[in-house]
């Protein structure tokens, strides 16, 4: 539609940080408004007067796990030297940048019906990405894509496309970086926890995500068990 055009050079100032951006910033920026944040529904600015579309998109914990470590790795700022098993441990606690994952994720469930929310998966943006291109294009009520805009739109995103794309892979936040160490887009895969969780580990996540999730089932497939790719 051209609502993005003209914002910025990359990512950070095209689609800005909610919690980073001062009101003005904000206020001055043309409608629709695009926005992202990592606030929990309690944090979450709202207004029921205003017309808003919410995008919730929720990993795999383990997965969410492992990527949060690399990037607390990775940005100089968390000042993290520890390993994975320590890290799993703040995860598990939620002392870990925007707190619980669990939590985090109930509340925007719990509150679907509040907030006019899509609910996405980031396994399923893997699997059905076509599909998932169509429904997020539909739940923000933009012109219909015919198959070809989707496999366009879905080579444009896609992970390695992206990595490589100065605009898009943080690059220009190089110097707050330890990018050696642990580059901002790693792997994107579904499944890599299995290359750092123990079986104990595996089953306390599991045990976690039971107690607090357990009365929903879309996030069944969640408690994986445990088992070596």
């Amino acid at each position: 539609t051209g609502a993005l055009q003209g914002l910025g050079s990359h990512l950070l100032e095209v689609i800005p940080w909610l919690e980073n951006s001062s009101h003005e910033q904000i206020a001055a920026r043309p409608s629709p408004r695009c926005l992202k944040t990592h606030n929990p529904y309690e944090h979450l600015a709202r207004d029921p007067a205003i017309r808003c579309k919410y995008i919730v998109v929720s990993r795999n914990p383990k997965d969410a796990c492992v990527s949060l470590y690399h990037h607390a790795k990775g940005f100089s700022v968390f000042k993290y030297s520890g390993d994975f098993e320590s890290f799993a441990e703040l995860f598990l606690e939620g002392k870990v940048e925007s707190g619980c994952w669990w939590t985090h994720l109930k509340q925007y469930k719990q509150n679907k019906e509040d907030l006019d929310i899509l609910l996405l998966r980031y396994e399923e943006l893997h699997s059905q990405g076509l599909y998932m291109i169509k429904q997020i294009n539909d739940f923000l009520g933009l012109p219909s894509l015919s198959e070809s805009d989707c496999k366009r739109v879905l080579t444009e995103t896609s992970f390695d496309k992206m990595k490589k794309d100065p605009s898009a892979n943080y690059s220009w936040r190089d110097d707050g970086r330890k990018k050696d160490e642990s580059p901002f887009m790693r792997k994107g895969k579904v499944g890599d926890w299995t290359n750092f969780f123990t079986k104990d580990l595996s089953d306390r996540f599991d045990k976690k995500t039971k107690e607090i999730l357990g009365e929903f089932e879309i996030f069944n497939d969640y408690i994986t068990g445990f088992s070596k790719l």
